[in-house]
């Protein structure tokens, strides 16, 4: 085990984390075309059909994210200062990467304010309205609006009380190059010094964490 990552055996027998159900056995690994779901495609697209929309109004896809290194925090534009201040520790993180490892690793922050806000679906305008307020519209990270069936979703898999809502969940959770939960952190504040050093690390595993390293690459 790399000194690092809390890759607990658990997980792989189904119990991340982070409390979202592995995903690995969702399809049989006998059949090479069905690939399966990864943790990430669970946390971001929990139902079929589902579409996933930036403060930019750009959408976002399971193939954007393919053999990256994702970052995943919770935000809301009605929650306090604490989501202010996840959002710059964050947006620190992503402009602070080495230039090789900007274009493989994305930032997501994930908007859950919907469910307690008059019902309010993909409120592209309003997350804008807060990214340019607090990062700027030049941001690494991409925020996701969200609607209140995946909020519902959201605070479901994570175990997170929903009479806390609006005020996020403080996790900031890490998936490797192969969409698997590999880290989570707690996010008040950031640890923004650890996370600019396991970032690097993890990109070493390009067939996830239950892989060897990439040949070359030392633990820390």
């Amino acid at each position: 085990m790399w000194p690092g990552f809390k890759y607990v055996a658990a997980f792989m027998a189904g119990l991340p984390l982070w409390g979202i159900p592995s995903t690995a056995s969702v399809e049989p690994r006998t059949n090479p075309a069905a690939a399966p779901r990864s943790d990430l495609d669970a946390l971001l697209w929990p139902s079929a059909g589902a579409r996933r929309i930036d403060q930019r109004g750009a959408t976002v896809s399971p193939a954007d994210l393919r053999d990256r290194i994702a970052v995943v925090a919770f935000v809301a534009p009605d929650c306090s200062i604490v989501c202010v201040t996840r959002a710059l520790d964050l947006d620190r993180v992503a402009k602070s990467l080495p230039e090789p490892m900007r274009d493989r690793a994305v930032f997501l922050a994930v908007s859950l304010d919907d469910a307690t806000t008059g019902g309010r679906t993909n409120d592209v305008p309003a997350l804008r309205t807060f990214v340019e307020g607090t990062v700027g519209a030049d941001t690494r990270l991409r925020f996701l609006a969200g609607d209140a069936a995946w909020t519902a979703s959201l605070v479901a898999m994570l175990r997170y009380p929903s009479a806390l809502l609006p005020e996020p969940p403080p996790q900031v959770l890490v998936f490797d190059r192969r969409g698997g939960i590999a880290m989570s952190y707690g996010g008040n504040p950031v640890d923004r010094p650890r996370l600019e050093r396991d970032l690097p690390l993890l990109d070493s595993f390009a067939e996830g964490l239950d892989a060897a390293p990439a040949h070359g690459s030392r633990p820390l």
